[in-house]
């Protein structure tokens, strides 16, 4: 079957400019006029197919929630800013920083250019599902990425995380909560696609030897296991600060440990702002074995 090809709009415009002309000549002031309106019915039917061409496409894959332990900036978002400000103007400002606004952002791994052999670019969505480009990885960063989006792609899946566009009015920026290709997929989605806590640095759990089976269960033989656990309110059953509030750190439901005093007194009030926001108090953390000591759990939680 061949492609339908379709007339360029300049190329549109020209044709009825010279029937126009053919019009005037023919019939004076009345093919003038017949030739004007024809001119500005084609000129506004080019400016409408000029619109449908830009509408957004809908994404069709699921969505599958990627690591947020790092930050990424894009490039080549110059050249799609009107994109980029309209979901700035749809979306909710960052509590952070109240010169940036939060997105969903999606990559999208696309098959080699002549210049680009791993070129992943990175949308945006809007709130009715469907997405706008706001521009690329960069291609030493884009090489590192392909090949995971590659095999999500396959199985029907587009790797999201949470975007931040910086700016206003003349000039855009957009950088990713993105974590290292490493440890890029969370292997415990049963949570569903709650955001969770900021991951900016590593706290240790207290009391994880008392839970070696759950930990166990959760990697089933492997590690290190990028995964996201809930905090919730406890109180310290033990030692100098017994009876004292502290965070106690769920997977799948079942306790795995807590996190010491200070850091429950460093975290109470941020966890359960978090929670009044979006109902659950999730975060991602890390699951490594260190030999002789076990398994380990590590949060990934703000500075």
């Amino acid at each position: 079957m061949q492609q339908r090809t379709e007339p360029s709009p300049a190329a549109v415009l020209i044709a009825v400019a010279v029937l126009a002309l053919v019009l005037t000549v023919a019939f004076g002031p009345l093919g003038f006029v017949l030739g004007l309106a024809l001119f500005a019915l084609m000129f506004i039917g080019t400016k409408n197919n000029t619109a449908d061409q830009i509408v957004p496409a809908r994404t069709r894959s699921r969505l599958r929630r990627l690591s947020t332990a790092g930050r990424i900036a894009i490039v080549g978002e110059a050249h799609h800013q009107d994109a980029i400000a309209e979901v700035a103007g749809l979306s909710a400002s960052d509590p952070r920083d109240d010169r940036s606004v939060l997105a969903t952002a999606v990559l999208v791994p696309e098959s080699a250019g002549r210049h680009d052999h791993a070129a992943v670019r990175v949308d945006l969505l809007r709130g009715d599902g469907t997405a706008v480009t706001a521009g690329y990885l960069r291609s030493e960063q884009a090489a590192d990425y392909q090949s995971l989006l590659l095999d999500l792609a396959e199985r029907g899946e587009v790797g999201s995380c949470p975007a931040r566009i910086i700016g206003s009015g003349q000039r855009y920026g957009v950088h990713l909560y993105l974590g290292a290709p490493r440890l890029l997929l969370l292997d415990y989605e049963a949570l569903g696609t709650a955001p969770t806590l900021p991951a900016e640095h590593q706290v240790a759990v207290m009391g994880e030897p008392a839970h070696q089976y759950v930990l166990h269960r959760v990697v089933n033989g492997r590690t290190p296991v990028h995964v996201i656990a809930e905090l919730r309110d406890c109180r310290i059953v033990k030692g100098s600060h017994t009876g004292e509030h502290t965070l106690e750190v769920l997977l799948e439901g079942e306790c795995i440990g807590q996190l010491t005093y200070a850091m429950g007194l460093r975290y109470c009030d941020m966890t359960q702002e978090w929670r009044v926001r979006t109902g659950r108090a999730l975060c991602e953390a890390v699951i490594t074995n260190e030999g002789t000591r076990g398994l380990q759990a590590n949060l990934l939680l703000p500075k």
